[in-house]
């Protein structure tokens, strides 16, 4: 009966390790920085049309170089 108390106690004090968390701060530190000067409010939008690029591009497995070039091509293209 106790172990259950030390999970649920693990889980609660844990912070969650996320590997896409972490792939995106990597895309983000290379973008260009007058891009991410210009358009930092639409990088941050949780769901936003950056966020749902991110989102596929990881599913991908692309560098965080690549898919910064990716998403500042698309940019200038679809928005």
């Amino acid at each position: 009966m106790e172990d259950w108390k030390k999970s649920l106690d693990r889980y609660l004090t844990t912070e969650p390790s996320s590997d896409f968390d972490d792939w995106c701060e990597k895309v983000i530190d290379k973008f260009s920085f007058a891009f991410w000067n210009s358009q930092e409010v639409w990088i941050d939008e949780y769901d936003g049309q950056c966020n749902k690029w991110l989102n596929k591009l990881y599913q991908k497995q692309y560098e965080p170089q690549k898919a910064a070039e990716i998403i500042e091509k698309a940019f200038k293209i679809y928005v």
